[in-house]
């Protein structure tokens, strides 16, 4: 039996040559001889068998060639780009801020250092200059000295304790004026601190679903914060039925916003 010609008794076994693709058709058959659609098919779109064959074998390597990945791939990689963008600029401006606070701590501090540093030179200087006369003189015999040297030395003698407190003063003077830098220091790591906590509880509260405002059209809302008409709702389950070629009928629409209203009251 050849299965390419049609097993009808009246149609003189003639050559199986069309497909019925027309989306009307009820026939069960769709594919028979020239007798056969003009008995069934008469005014059905058709296509002949070759034609057809030719059609699904395409489609099918049309839709095979379809590629999810680089679908998703492109919007990941600009979706990666931008949000890296906004983060590296977030962090460039609070590194800049940071800095900034940094900057003008050193500056102070660096500024008090040499101040501080000055005052100890100048204090060493005065102090070498005070006792260098003494140094030289108490290195000879004192009976060779004259008697101004020796009036001299007396008098050092006498005043040596007071020179001894003035120069200590100096000392405490300077260890102060380092204790205040560190103070400052300190209070600048101190108000650093305050910031960068603030800054997190800042992002905290702003990160956090309850308080963050999206408009009514936002992709990325939430059911606490988006309240849905009815009518919008229907909307929505229209648009996911119809995109799976089952729409609602108007009785499930009325069906479905009664439900909906009874709901939300």
């Amino acid at each position: 039996m050849d299965i390419t010609n049609c097993q009808h008794p009246n149609h003189d076994s003639q050559r199986i040559k069309y497909v019925c693709v027309d989306p009307q058709c009820s026939i069960p058959k769709k594919i028979g001889c020239a007798d056969c659609f003009l008995d069934d098919h008469i005014t059905h779109i058709r296509k002949t068998t070759t034609q057809f064959k030719d059609f699904v074998n395409e489609s099918i390597l049309q839709i095979n060639a379809i590629e999810f990945q680089q679908a998703t791939n492109s919007p990941q990689k600009d979706l990666t780009k931008e949000i890296d963008g906004e983060l590296d600029n977030c962090i460039e401006c609070i590194k800049l801020k940071f800095n900034t606070i940094k900057g003008d701590l050193k500056g102070q501090i660096d500024n008090d250092i040499i101040k501080m540093q000055d005052n100890c030179a100048q204090f060493q200087q005065n102090m070498n200059n005070e006792l260098q006369p003494f140094r030289t003189t108490i290195k000879n015999d004192l009976h060779i000295l004259n008697q101004n040297e020796i009036n001299s030395l007396v008098k050092f003698y006498q005043e040596a304790p007071k020179i001894q407190k003035h120069y200590n003063k100096a000392v405490e003077q300077i260890q102060e004026e380092k204790q205040k830098i560190k103070q400052k220091k300190q209070k600048y790591l101190t108000k650093m601190r305050s910031i960068m906590q603030i800054l997190l509880k800042d992002f905290n509260e702003l990160m956090t679903t309850k308080n963050v405002q999206y408009d009514d059209y936002c992709d990325y809302e939430t059911p606490q914060k988006q309240v849905m008409s009815p009518n919008k709702m229907i909307n929505l389950v229209e648009t996911a039925r119809s995109s799976r070629r089952f729409p609602m009928s108007q009785i499930q629409k009325k069906q479905f916003l009664s439900a909906v209203t009874k709901k939300l009251e």
